[in-house]
């Protein structure tokens, strides 16, 4: 999905949690553009990614559309969305800076051994061994100080956005305190999806700061070698000149060979040896011709592979179907040949706890699910009675009272025998197992619901088990949704 379209998609998002009574954006706006889009282009029921977003793109577009009548700077707003470090801001500082460095050194005595371009060249061989090792311990390394700068930057940029909207300036007393909080929304939903593409961003901006640099400083020199008269010298504590030339001829023979000059002999290296010195010309050429095929191929080989990492990532942003606000949505098309099973045991939830549930359960399995409720199980009827998974039943959902103390022997060899039979039935059977707090905290305080929920959790830990506690008067659903998305069990269904 591309950027735009994303945007859009979240930003009508924020709209609406912000606006849940539909007082700036109507339900009834939202309702029809449901409809319309869900006549226009409906959702698979197969679970088909193209057509889940071809829905959520097309009743964005149909409450954009009233957005925009309604309130016109808010369509500006999608530009600020776009903020980016502009190349020149990075390409001509560095370009610059070469141009100003002395490649040659600050003495018209040019030490072959000594070349100020020997640093710069070490320094971009670390950063290719670096690159290349990396993948290798990435596993043990959670970021890299690229992805911290680029979080930095990217939090810099969302809070310069923020107060750079224009619908956040001038919005009348009623609308004000929602596009606050629409805009605060937008932003926590937006940059944790574009901060990938800043780390992208920033490698390519440094691969080419590099470029712009060995190019300034290659130009420098032969600037400099225009209006001054260079010569070529070495001296070594250490190196003979045998030493010398091999490892210049190491170092310096391929650029040698692609400038078809032969490189100098060691009798020549011997000619050159201080304080004598000789024509530096030579090797300037060799120098340049190193520092382009080290650092400015390479760098512009990386800058490129960037780029397209870059733009990839800009076009292939992925929602998060996953949050209870597209839970929700596409709810009613999801469900189908889904049976539930909802089995309370020893005890009878409230009829609060039984419509919020029922809510919640059509959010997660979808409108079109079958949810069936149970008699409450008695406590301590034999696991092998436990209902049999293996008929038509595709999920199933256990709610324990937290007023009840959990046992081993009870709840917990209960709860063995229904994930024994899911394991001999069908692959797409589920477990959930719920704790129902709401009667316990009604008769004592909180440390000791607490206490409680810790055994009961402590006892859903032996059996592999998630547990999900909720209380009807304090858990929304969007909290019971999230929780319950994650403790399904096995969790890799």
């Amino acid at each position: 999905m591309n950027r735009t379209t994303f945007s859009k998609i979240l930003l009508v998002q924020a709209l609406e949690e912000s606006d849940p009574h539909g007082r700036h954006v109507p339900l009834s706006t939202r309702h029809h553009a449901t409809q319309q889009a869900r006549e226009q282009l409906q959702p698979s029921s197969e679970n088909s990614s193209e057509a889940t977003l071809s829905f959520l793109t097309k009743r964005t577009d149909i409450i954009w559309a009233f957005v925009n009548k309604a309130f016109p700077r808010l369509s500006q707003s999608i530009h600020y969305l776009h903020i980016d470090i502009p190349t020149a801001l990075v390409a001509i500082p560095a370009l610059g800076a070469g141009l100003l460095m002395n490649g040659l050194g600050e003495s018209q005595r040019v030490n072959v051994l000594n070349f100020p371009l020997l640093l710069l060249l070490l320094w971009n061989g670390g950063i290719y061994l670096t690159s290349a090792l990396f993948p290798f311990v990435k596993t043990s390394v959670k970021t890299s100080w690229l992805d911290s700068a680029a979080m930095w930057l990217s939090q810099r940029a969302r809070s310069w956005g923020q107060r750079s909207w224009p619908f956040r300036h001038g919005s009348d007393t009623a609308t004000a305190p929602w596009m606050h909080d629409t805009t605060e929304r937008f932003t926590a939903l937006w940059w944790p999806h574009v901060q990938p593409v800043w780390t992208h961003r920033l490698r390519q901006l440094l691969h080419l700061g590099a470029v712009c640099v060995a190019v300034g400083i290659i130009l420098s020199m032969y600037v400099r070698g225009l209006a001054l008269e260079y010569q070529a010298t070495w001296e070594s504590t250490f190196l003979s000149a045998n030493q010398v030339q091999g490892l210049l001829h190491t170092l310096l023979g391929p650029a040698s060979w692609l400038l078809q000059v032969p490189f100098p002999d060691v009798s020549e290296i011997v000619s050159i040896q201080a304080p004598t010195y000789g024509p530096a010309a030579q090797w300037i050429h060799m120098w340049a011709v190193t520092t382009i095929a080290i650092i400015v191929v390479p760098r512009s080989i990386m800058m490129w592979v960037s780029y397209r990492s870059l733009n990839q990532a800009r076009e292939t942003l992925v929602l998060p179907l996953e949050h209870p606000y597209f839970v929700h949505l596409l709810a009613p098309d999801r469900g189908q040949e889904i049976q539930v099973d909802v089995m309370p045991y020893s005890y009878r939830p409230s009829s609060e706890a039984k419509n919020f549930l029922d809510r919640g359960f059509l959010d997660l399995f979808g409108n079109l699910a079958t949810i069936q409720w149970q008699q409450p199980i008695p406590f301590g009827q034999e696991f092998s009675h436990a209902p049999n998974v293996a008929a038509s039943i595709r999920n199933f959902v256990v709610i324990f009272n937290a007023g009840q103390t959990p046992e081993g022997e009870v709840q917990g060899e209960w709860l063995h025998s229904i994930q024994t039979q899911i394991n001999q039935a069908n692959a797409e059977s589920t477990l959930l197992v719920l704790l129902d707090e709401e009667p316990y905290r009604q008769a004592i305080d909180d440390t000791r619901v607490t206490e409680r929920r810790q055994a009961w959790q402590r006892l859903s830990t032996q059996y592999h088990l998630s547990l999900t506690p909720f209380d009807v008067r304090t858990t929304s659903l969007d909290q019971f949704l999230r929780q319950t998305q994650a403790k399904q069990w096995p969790a890799s269904r």
